[in-house]
């Protein structure tokens, strides 16, 4: 919960300088409800909601109710609900089919909001524990470039509006001396070179405003 606030801005921020005007949202695997806690405190005249199939972190999802934001405990795809966007932050990675998740989201939504992390690098690789240490501690079952995160996203039936780098190996790197040692390297090549830094060594994840492309 702690990156939540750092979560939360990024949203906001493809958001509101895509003008996207909206009125409802949900957030399809919210976990205890921290990140659509902090948008709904940002848009009071919202409605939002939280699905969330884990019973211990819908517990704790529901003290974040409020007015506009509610909580349920179901698969949202089988919900019935439509909405003006729906969000998957840090979710696609964990489910079995991405595809058929994003396409559910298509259906559901007019616009969405995915964060992705963007686990396949050189370092990653090369280092060779990196993903099986994903996949055990972080339970990711699926490991993403931008290229795999966007030809997904696209083949699902979305299309891309908006994207861009989040750093979280810089943003929060505060958290340990190793990290921000890490993290100055890192910043000195990812101005020189963006795409290329993020393809070699990896600490970025991709948020992608998308939009329903017709049927």
């Amino acid at each position: 919960e702690d990156d939540a606030p750092w979560k939360a801005a990024h949203i906001r921020t493809i958001l509101e300088r895509n003008e996207i005007k909206w009125k409802t949202l949900a957030d399809i695997g919210c976990g205890t409800g921290a990140i659509v806690g902090l948008l709904s405190k940002d848009y009071p005249q919202s409605r939002m909601e939280g699905f969330e199939v884990s019973p211990y972190a819908h517990d704790l999802s529901r003290k974040r109710a409020s007015e506009n934001l509610s909580f349920s405990m179901e698969n949202a795809f089988q919900s019935g609900k439509q909405f003006d966007v729906t969000m998957a932050i840090d979710v696609v990675e964990h489910v079995e089919n991405p595809f058929e998740f994003l396409r559910a989201m298509r259906t559901m939504s007019r616009w969405q909001v995915i964060h992705i992390p963007l686990d396949m690098n050189a370092l990653a690789v090369g280092r060779g524990w990196v993903l099986p240490e994903a996949r055990r501690a972080l339970g990711h079952i699926h490991y993403f470039s931008r290229d795999s995160a966007l030809s997904m996203i696209a083949e699902a039936g979305l299309e891309t509006i908006d994207s861009f780098y989040t750093a979280w190996a810089i943003d929060q790197s505060y958290k340990t001396w190793k990290k921000r040692l890490a993290a100055w390297p890192r910043r000195l090549a990812f101005r020189a070179a963006p795409d290329a830094t993020v393809r070699l060594v990896g600490g970025w994840s991709l948020m992608v405003l998308s939009r329903s492309k017709p049927t």
